[in-house]
């Protein structure tokens, strides 16, 4: 079974996206993908809290992260998930606050922006998730793709990814 990982602010209420973090991890488990939403586990100490997260980044096959308002944790979050060469798909609401070029700039990872939830479903629904690897593709930035049949295509534009990283 493929297992995501769904990251996103959690401490700062004003930060959090309860909706989408609902919304991805319902969608997510009608594809029969497993997920782990730490967003929906009761508090717990700062220690507990980081050796389960890292831990679950580690054994993920997939990060999903929600950026549009910016979190340490989730920033620790996606640079664990690329250092360990797993795809990060990458959602911005277009309300949302300045990406930070730190991510921006980094490996591993590909870029969603929306307005509505329903885009975020076509992205997820029109996505083999259980197939996803990281690859550039070379007409756009994306470095995430699927692998289907014996091509590896970008999950942005559809187009051929040029060469498989890592």
């Amino acid at each position: 079974m493929v297992l995501a990982y769904l990251s996103g602010p959690i401490i700062h209420a004003n930060k959090r996206r309860n909706d989408f973090y609902r919304f991805v991890f319902s969608t997510l488990e009608e594809l029969e993908i497993e997920v782990f939403a730490p967003q929906f586990l009761p508090p717990a100490s700062a220690e507990e809290i980081y050796r389960r997260d890292v831990h679950n980044v580690r054994s993920c096959d997939l990060l999903i992260a929600e950026v549009s308002n910016a979190s340490h944790g989730v920033g620790m979050e996606i640079m664990l998930a690329i250092e360990l060469n797993k795809p990060v798909l990458l959602f911005h609401h277009s309300s949302g606050e300045k990406l930070s070029r730190m991510v921006l700039g980094a490996d591993g990872k590909v870029l969603f922006m929306y307005d509505e939830l329903k885009e975020v479903s076509r992205r997820l629904l029109g996505t083999d998730l259980k197939k996803l690897t990281v690859a550039n593709c070379s007409k756009c930035e994306s470095q995430v793709a699927e692998k289907i049949d014996n091509e590896v295509r970008c999950v942005a534009c559809g187009s051929l990814a040029s060469r498989k990283k890592g």
